[in-house]
C-alpha cells in the first residue's frame, strides 16, 4: 500500500477521513435536488448520513489525529487508518442497502466501536486517563447509529435522530470547547502581548453538565426540565465566549472561524430549550438544524480547514476558497432556519445548494493537504519536528 502512488493519503488518519467527511457533505444533500422517487428516502437519508456519515468521519479524523498528542506514541499506522475507512464505508452501505436489522446494526456500529476500541486501548497503554472520556465518546455514537437505521422501529429511530444532534453538541462542548480555548489562550499570549485569558471551569463544566442532564431529562419525557436545562447550557456556552473575549479574534481569521462556529452551539441549545418549553416558536426541527448545519457544519469546517492552511510566522493563513466556503455554510444554516416562516421547498433547495457549494470549495482547498509532508502538529500553527 505504501508503494502506491497515492500512499500519502494514508500517512495520517485525518487525510482520508476529512476527505470523506467533505465528500459526504457534498453528496448527501443531492437527494433533495433529484426528482422524487429517485434514490433513497430524502429525509431519512440526509438525517442519518450527515450525522453518522459526515459527522462520523470528521470525529474519527480529529480524534485519531489528536491521539498522538494525547499519548506521545507514534501516529496511527496506515493499515489501521485503512481499516477505519473500510468500516466507515461498511456503515454507509449497510444503511443504503437496507440490510436486515442484525446485519444493519453490526454494519452501522462497527466503525464507531472499532474507533472507540482503538482510542481507548492507546489511552490506557499511555495511562492518559484524562483523555479517556474523549476516547470513549465513539461508543455513544456506536449505540445511536443502529437505532437510527430504522431496524428497531419508528420510535427508536425518531429518538436516536433527536438524540444524535444533542450528542454531537456534547462533543462540541467537550472537544471543541477545549480546542477553541487552547488555541485562543496560545494566540492571546503570543500575539497580543497580554497573557490574560479566562475560561472558568464552572462555565465549561456547568454548560456540559446542564446539557448532559437535559439529554437525560428528554429520555424521561421531562420536556419542561429539559427545556430549562438546554437554555441554561446555551447561556453558559455563550458566557464562555465573553470570558474568551472572542471579539479580539477578528485580528486572526483562522481563530475567528472557530469562534464564529462556536456561536452556533449556544444558539442551537437555546432554540432547542425554547422548543421544549413552548409549543410556539421555531420548533425542535429548526433548533436541531441550528446544531447540525450550524454548530456541527461550521465547527467541522473550521477545524478540518486548519489541516490545509498554510503556515507563516507562527500563524495559519485562511485561503480565499476556505473563507468563501465558511461564509456559504453559515448562509446555508441561516436559510434553513428561515424555513419555519417562508417557502419551505424553495428555501430547502437553496440551502442544500449553498451547503454543497461551500463543501465543494473546502474539498478544492483541502486537495493540497492530501500529499506531501505532514505538518506537526496538524491543526496548530506551531512548528514541531
Amino acid at each position: 500500500m505504501l508503494r502506491h502512488p497515492i500512499h500519502g493519503l494514508w500517512l495520517a488518519p485525518h487525510r482520508p477521513l476529512f476527505l470523506l467527511a467533505g465528500l459526504w457533505a457534498v453528496l448527501v444533500p443531492l437527494v433533495w435536488l433529484v426528482p422524487p422517487g429517485m434514490g433513497p428516502d430524502p429525509l431519512s437519508w440526509h438525517r442519518h448520513e450527515l450525522l453518522f456519515g459526515m459527522g462520523g468521519a470528521a470525529v474519527g479524523g480529529y480524534l485519531l489525529t489528536a491521539l498522538t498528542a494525547w499519548t506521545g506514541r507514534p501516529r496511527v499506522a496506515p493499515a489501521a487508518t485503512a481499516t477505519m475507512v473500510a468500516l466507515w464505508f461498511t456503515g454507509r452501505l449497510a444503511f443504503l442497502l437496507g440490510m436486515p436489522p442484525p446485519f444493519a446494526a453490526i454494519g452501522a456500529a462497527a466503525y464507531f466501536l472499532a474507533l472507540g476500541g482503538l482510542l481507548s486501548r492507546e489511552v490506557a497503554r499511555a495511562k492518559a486517563w484524562r483523555k479517556l472520556p474523549l476516547a470513549l465518546a465513539p461508543f455513544g455514537l456506536g449505540c445511536l447509529e443502529p437505532l437510527a437505521t430504522g431496524g428497531f422501529g419508528p420510535a427508536a429511530e425518531s429518538a436516536a435522530q433527536q438524540m444524535a444532534p444533542l450528542f454531537f453538541a456534547l462533543l462540541i462542548s467537550l472537544v471543541g470547547g477545549r480546542a477553541v480555548a487552547a488555541f485562543t489562550r496560545r494566540w492571546t499570549s503570543a500575539s497580543l502581548g497580554n497573557p490574560s485569558f479566562a475560561d472558568p471551569r464552572w462555565l465549561s463544566g456547568g454548560g456540559f453538565l446542564a446539557l448532559l442532564t437535559a439529554i437525560a431529562a428528554l429520555l424521561q419525557d421531562a420536556s419542561v426540565l429539559a427545556g430549562a436545562l438546554l437554555v441554561v447550557s446555551g447561556l453558559l456556552q455563550l458566557a464562555r465566549m465573553l470570558a474568551w473575549r472572542s471579539w479580539r479574534c477578528i485580528r486572526y481569521p483562522a481563530l475567528l472561524l472557530l469562534h464564529l462556529a462556536w456561536l452556533w452551539l449556544p444558539v442551537g441549545l437555546i432554540l432547542a430549550g425554547m422548543a421544549q418549553l413552548s409549543a410556539g416558536g421555531p420548533g425542535m426541527a429548526t433548533a436541531l438544524h441550528a446544531m447540525t448545519m450550524g454548530a456541527m457544519g461550521t465547527m467541522m469546517l473550521a477545524i478540518m480547514g486548519r489541516a490545509a492552511m498554510a503556515r507563516k510566522g507562527g500563524r495559519l493563513l485562511v485561503s480565499r476558497p476556505l473563507a468563501v466556503a465558511f461564509c456559504l455554510i453559515h448562509a446555508s444554516a441561516l436559510i434553513r432556519l428561515r424555513m419555519c416562516c417562508g417557502d419551505p421547498e424553495a428555501l430547502l433547495h437553496l440551502a442544500a445548494s449553498i451547503w454543497m457549494a461551500g463543501w465543494a470549495l473546502f474539498l478544492w482547498d483541502f486537495r493540497h493537504a492530501l500529499q506531501g509532508p505532514i505538518p506537526r502538529p496538524v491543526l496548530s500553527a506551531r512548528n514541531r519536528p
